[in-house]
């Protein structure tokens, strides 16, 4: 396992978009890992998905956002960013939060300002704690962190009920507090991401939830910006589902899956690690 937070402080100190894709699997993770992304985002709304089975409504709990992070963690070779909601409750959750998080093998986390029970950043009917709770909140995450190179991302969702310039304030709160990335969520048009890149005083990360409430931008617009991060957080999750019920519709239609499964399982397991396994077994084969 590499030190996350190690790298993921080398690739925030250097030039350039950091970027990826969200992943919610072994699966997802293994397969990403090919494309050589500089990073990977764990996204909520497919841990939620993935593991529950459920809508993204708050109803995964800190134990199944840190138990899939330890997953993936494990499993790939560039850091991890996290979801991990909105800390699970007060201060002292919060703290808590974030060592259970540094103890999984992430390089970093995020962390919101939503009430409990949250909902997904692109869902309508969000609301938010007060402002000052957030700055506790933020605040104790930074300060209480054991591994002073974990990264901790302050994300707002304050602009759908209160507006772009409260969510601004929220983020400038944060920094002052000493996070070290700024995530606005949900920005609504062109204007409010260019404003996002030009007046918030430290470094932003954008989310690409394609097909939301965000216009959707490519990497290299979003780097001309000036943002520091972008992921997209439906790269592997919509797409899986949509070819599993694409499959699965042909299985029943047809009574045979031949049409659209079209890897052998040997090859689905080289992308798994079949190889890098058998190369170990076999080292420890004694003759």
């Amino acid at each position: 396992m590499i030190n996350g937070p190690k790298k993921l402080r080398e690739l925030l100190a250097g030039s350039g978009l950091i970027w990826g894709p969200g992943v919610y699997d072994g699966i997802s993770a293994r397969i990403a890992m090919e494309f050589a992304f500089p990073v990977l985002y764990m996204t909520g709304a497919g841990t939620s998905a993935s593991r529950l089975g459920m809508a993204d409504l708050g109803l995964a709990t800190a134990s199944d956002m840190v138990a899939n992070a330890r997953s993936i963690a494990q499993l790939v070779d560039v850091p991890l960013l996290a979801d991990a909601d909105n800390g699970y409750g007060g201060v002292l959750n919060v703290v808590h939060t974030v060592h259970q998080f540094e103890m999984s093998g992430a390089a970093g986390i995020h962390i919101e300002d939503q009430v409990s029970p949250k909902r997904c950043g692109h869902l309508d009917g969000k609301v938010v704690i007060p402002r000052q709770e957030f700055k506790e909140r933020i605040a104790a995450a930074v300060k209480e962190r054991w591994n002073p190179e974990f990264v901790i991302v302050a994300r707002t969702d304050a602009r759908a009920p209160h507006g772009f310039e409260e969510a601004y304030s929220r983020i400038e709160d944060a920094f002052e507090n000493g996070v070290d990335m700024g995530f606005l969520e949900a920005p609504q048009s062109m204007a409010e991401i260019e404003m996002i890149a030009t007046r918030c005083s430290g470094p932003m990360l954008l989310n690409m939830a394609t097909g939301g409430k965000t216009p959707s931008l490519d990497v290299k617009t979003i780097e001309d910006l000036g943002f520091k991060m972008a992921v997209w957080p439906g790269a592997c999750m919509i797409p899986a589902a949509l070819g599993i019920r694409r499959s699965l519709e042909v299985l029943r239609s047809q009574g045979t899956d031949k049409e659209v499964v079209q890897a052998a399982p040997r090859e689905f397991f080289r992308w798994m690690g079949l190889e890098e396994l058998e190369t170990l077994e076999e080292r420890y084969r004694f003759q």
